[in-house]
């Protein structure tokens, strides 16, 4: 599995970042990029362009401005865990590690992200995520994505793993005031 973190800036230095646990509990799966509008990562936009990358999110949330037909190609979690059986590859998954108003300026703001395939998770639980202010309904952080994306490729010790650092980190955090 190649999990793609495309990072805002601000997520850098935000002490309730998610993303930053997965990234030192499983470096082998997942990656991160900085994400720019200017100047965006170019093995990224192909990428998405090719159909080798699937943007994680919800395809409600498609800007009014894309020029993507309505029917994006919602990909199944089945299909990813798979990868693809003619090439022996595995699509990589980005996921937008942002807040939700971040993630939505950053679609918006970003042609390639506004066209690539979309892959949406159905969550089983609500989000147990603490320490942020203004959560979507019915929306995970960055990390219960990649958790939930590990249980549906069969990475169950993965993801109870991710799970424990993630209660931990919830715990710990509750003395950190919640930010937007």
């Amino acid at each position: 599995m190649n999990i793609v973190l495309l990072t805002h800036e601000r997520e850098l230095t935000r002490p309730t970042n998610t993303g930053q646990l997965a990234l030192a509990h499983f470096p082998q799966y997942c990656k991160q990029l900085v994400w720019s509008r200017i100047n965006p990562d170019k093995g990224l936009q192909q990428a998405c362009q090719t159909g080798e990358a699937l943007l994680l999110f919800p395809a409600i949330d498609k800007p009014a401005t894309s020029n993507v037909d309505s029917d994006l190609a919602l990909i199944s979690a089945d299909d990813i865990a798979q990868g693809d059986a003619k090439t022996g590859t595995q699509k990589s998954i980005i996921i937008l590690d942002a807040t939700w108003q971040e993630a939505r300026k950053m679609v918006r703001q970003s042609p390639y992200l506004q066209q690539a395939n979309r892959l949406e998770l159905q969550a089983i639980q609500d989000s147990t995520y603490q320490l942020r202010r203004n959560q979507v309904q019915g929306g995970l952080c960055t990390l219960e994505c990649v958790q939930l994306l590990f249980s549906q490729a069969g990475l169950f010790a993965q993801a109870a793993q991710l799970g424990d650092a993630f209660a931990e980190f919830n715990r710990r955090g509750q003395s950190i005031n919640p930010i937007d």
